[in-house]
């Protein structure tokens, strides 16, 4: 932000949101019936006209010409009553910052244009020749971004494709950004202004953003323009850099048999339009021939090098380089079929796509209930939710499943599945991300699924996948994933084998329920018995100064001289103690807690709300949240009284334990949360005592193990309690000691159930 040198105390934000606001005040309106219309272009669009006249204004003589007579309309719909010559000229003085606050205002009504991401501009940084001179030709060159970064060199290319047929104005505003920056281009409107062979003559370095295939269309007309030794940087996503029998797998067929790749390296990017992350790829080419190519895997870290003659011009994502595939084996396509699931359950009425009543009833499969281990992956077998409680966004998500099928999903290092052996009757289905594989002939859907479980198989699937596994990508490499070649004799046995560890984990699992069960009601016991004991001792002490008053007790009277303990204070512990005494009692005659029903959950409301109705009764210490909206997608699935459990035994353990030093006042506790994979994790710390460094704090999570018997009404079951309950929802606690930090101990809730799959690309 910049201020005026003359004690004016202008910002060029300030100054261009006045201009606005008088355009938005001033400009005529267009109205239809009752419904208001934005105001009319050019004389609503108070950006364009700022930049523009601005330009007019300082390049005088210089200003090209074809610029103004494109943008005309803007410099004559100008409000010059709007700004005071002494404000003009202060924009005039930091005509760079109104003219990139201006770009970054047109770019985003502009969705055709390529924009690059920050770790796009990296790659071009670390991979393109920067040196003064060098010829640097841009594709879909857009705004110009890519050509700040190449402010020495001679920058060519041409625009590429705006929004509603605005080719030549986004020329022309780009024109503009360049003169601000004192850039010297010969960038053109469109890609059929870039027919002479001399253009490409002098050319090092081509750079090109292919979001969309027709993009990607003009590589091979610039390749065989461009002269020998010259780099191309090419960016893909994964539908442009996998599968064969379109365009561009001719394409890469062609850079493959070429040997003319050098390096491929994949990378994580915030899509602009959707705001969600996605997985791409760059490709560094030079036209010359290669006889290794360096694979930089960004999902792994791995870098490492394979022969060109290699390459596979069916699939270029790194992670099918580095994978463990079993020799002799057989591609996954040859026994299932990915089916693409297009059929919705919304039918229209009046114009409006609603829920029929038919389908309110189905139960819908979403990665929530699908399964990690094969013992969980009968999906009917597995509490689904209804189409009728999906929010009213996701309905046009929710597609019908026709056959038995093996569904499969998967994002960072988690990948799950799940089978139909039979359609029920009232319909099934699942959301549209979720990979749906139809089994061939003869073949068992539940063996499918048992081989997809395989750590091996697994492994595989998520390394050729880069982690990210949705209906968008799977069918484009289901025939790189190799599975065992088994006969009919061996599927039946491998199924065999599968169900028998299934009962046999069952069988496990059920006496460690037993055992946990026995060992909480044993602890529970001893907490109940050492309660009774306490109370005990106090009756002793006020039954015996009783009788040696005679009968006659007041408050005030001192039982304790030692301690200085009236009546009034033991009758006051008796009172609490027997209160604690009734939650143990209770625990005794039925371990397992009793929830309200799991609900999709907003992490963010729930820690607000938390923290309004229960701040009040934090007397020494203060709440602190970190995150930044937007997030508002993810939610995770639990019990809203259950987490409120969970969340006042973490506070209560604090106050115990933390926050015991009556001389400090800045004890805090901090929320935050985040995604990982398919889990949403929600992070609880505090600033005070440490945990000792003797204390394993992965114990404090056993049945038994309590620092602070009797107090805070827990009776001695401590950090359990809080394990239970998240395990009780397929969720995990971790205690954290970090004494060294700010905040010393944190425990990270995670919750595994949870509607991720809405950040996926719809």
């Amino acid at each position: 932000m910049h201020t005026a040198n003359n004690n004016s105390n202008y910002t060029v934000e300030n100054l261009v949101a006045k201009y606005c606001k008088y355009v938005a005040e001033n400009c005529p309106k267009e109205f239809d019936g009752d419904d208001f219309c934005w105001p009319m272009s050019p004389y609503g669009n108070s950006y364009e006209q700022l930049m523009v006249t601005l330009y007019q204004k300082i390049a005088g003589n210089q200003a090209n010409e074809e610029v103004l007579t494109i943008l005309s309309e803007y410099s004559k719909a100008f409000y010059s009553e709007a700004l005071t010559e002494e404000e003009m000229s202060f924009l005039c003085s930091n005509f760079v910052d109104v003219v990139e606050l201006s770009i970054e205002r047109l770019k985003n009504g502009h969705f055709f244009i390529t924009t690059f991401s920050t770790p796009e501009l990296e790659i071009i940084r670390n991979n393109a020749p920067n040196e003064k001179e060098t010829s640097v030709f841009i594709a879909d060159a857009g705004f110009g971004d890519i050509a700040l970064l190449f402010s020495n060199c001679k920058i060519k290319g041409y625009i590429g494709n705006g929004k509603f047929g605005s080719q030549d104005e986004v020329w022309a505003f780009a024109q503009i950004r360049f003169y601000a920056h004192g850039i010297s281009s010969d960038i053109r409107k469109k890609k059929e202004d870039c027919t002479d062979n001399s253009y490409f003559d002098d050319i090092d370095c081509v750079i090109m953003g292919t979001h969309y295939l027709f993009e990607l269309a003009v590589l091979p007309d610039i390749y065989s323009r461009i002269k020998l030794g010259t780099q191309i940087v090419v960016f893909l996503d994964s539908t442009d850099s996998t599968g064969k029998g379109d365009l561009t797998y001719e394409i890469r067929k062609m850079l493959v048999n070429e040997h003319s790749i050098k390096s491929i390296m994949s990378y994580e990017c915030e899509n602009a339009v959707l705001g969600l992350k996605e997985q791409k790829i760059a490709l560094i080419i030079e036209k010359k021939s290669h006889n290794m190519v360096q694979i930089n895997n960004g999902f792994t870290g791995e870098s490492f090098e394979v022969p060109s003659s290699a390459l596979d011009c069916e699939i270029l994502w790194p992670g099918f380089y580095n994978a463990k595939r079993p020799e002799g084996g057989i591609p996954l396509s040859e026994i299932v079929t990915s089916v693409k699931l297009d059929e919705h359950i919304l039918i229209e009425e009046d114009g409006t796509w609603v829920l029929p009543e038919s389908a309110k009833t189905m139960p819908v499969v979403t990665p929530i209930e699908m399964a990690k281990i094969y013992k969980d992956a009968n999906l009917l077998t597995r509490d689904l939710v209804l189409a009728e409680n999906f929010d009213s966004d996701m309905n046009g998500m929710i597609v019908s499943i026709k056959e038995r099928c093996v569904l499969l999903f998967g994002n960072n290092e988690k990948i799950v599945t799940g089978y139909i052996h039979e359609l029920p009757e009232t319909g099934i289905a699942t959301l549209r991300p979720v990979v749906c594989l139809i089994p061939k002939a003869d073949i068992d859907v539940r063996y499918v699924a048992a081989l997809l479980l395989n750590s091996e198989i697994k492994e595989q699937i998520l390394s050729i996948c880069q982690g990210v596994i949705s209906s968008r990508n799977f069918p484009q490499i289901i025939d790189k994933i190799i599975v065992p070649n088994h006969s009919d004799k061996e599927r039946l046995s491998y199924l065999s084998e599968a169900n028998y560890e299934a009962l046999q984990m069952s069988q496990k699992e059920m006496k460690q329920e037993q055992q946990n069960y026995e060992n909480a009601v044993r602890m529970r016991k001893h907490a109940l018995t050492q309660s009774l004991s306490s109370i005990k001792s106090w009756f002793n002490t006020l039954n015996t100064y009783r009788i040696r008053q005679k009968g006659q007790l007041t408050d005030g009277d001192v039982i304790s001289k030692l301690k200085g303990i009236t009546v009034k204070d033991a009758f006051e512990f008796l009172s609490t103690k027997i209160e604690d005494m009734m939650p143990a009692l209770e625990h005794i005659a039925a371990v397992e807690y009793s929830f309200s029903e799991a609900e999709y959950i907003n992490p963010e409301k729930f820690i607000e709300d938390y923290i309004r109705k229960e701040e009040k009764g934090w007397l020494n210490f203060k709440s602190v949240i970190t995150w930044e909206g937007g997030k508002s997608q993810a939610k995770l699935v639990f019990p809203k009284n259950a987490l409120e459990k969970v969340f006042n035994n973490i506070i209560s353990n604090a106050k115990a334990h933390a926050f015991t030093d009556k001389s400090r006042n800045d004890y805090a506790v901090r929320f935050s949360w985040h995604t990982d994979g398919m889990a949403l994790i929600i992070e609880i710390e505090n600033n005070g005592t440490p945990i000792p460094e003797d204390r394993d704090t992965a114990k404090l999570l056993e049945y038994g193990v309590s620092t602070a018997l009797h107090k805070e009404g827990h009776n001695g079951i401590g950090c359990n309690e809080i394990d239970c309950v998240m395990k009780q929802y397929d969720g995990e606690v971790e205690i954290v000691s970090m004494p060294k930090e700010e905040y010393t101990v944190k425990y990270i809730l995670t919750f595994n159930k949870s509607n991720l799959i809405n950040q996926i690309e719809k």
